[in-house]
């Protein structure tokens, strides 16, 4: 998968940052292990190392 965006698409209660996208770089290619949520959201190793939840728009299929 191939991160195509960095929009900030979480909003942490109490905090003025938005959030959900520190750990992705714009054009670089991840591995995905899975879909939830019924396809809304991919499952990604970001560049912490983690697996995260992302939205389905912030990434292409190459």
């Amino acid at each position: 998968m191939q991160c195509i965006s960095l929009r900030p698409w979480l909003v942490y209660p109490g905090s003025d940052e938005s959030g959900g996208c520190h750990d992705l770089t714009l054009g670089k290619i991840y591995d995905m292990i899975g879909v939830e949520a019924s396809g809304a959201f991919y499952r990604i190793i970001d560049d912490s190392g983690g697996d995260y939840l992302y939205p389905v728009s912030h990434f292409r299929v190459v």
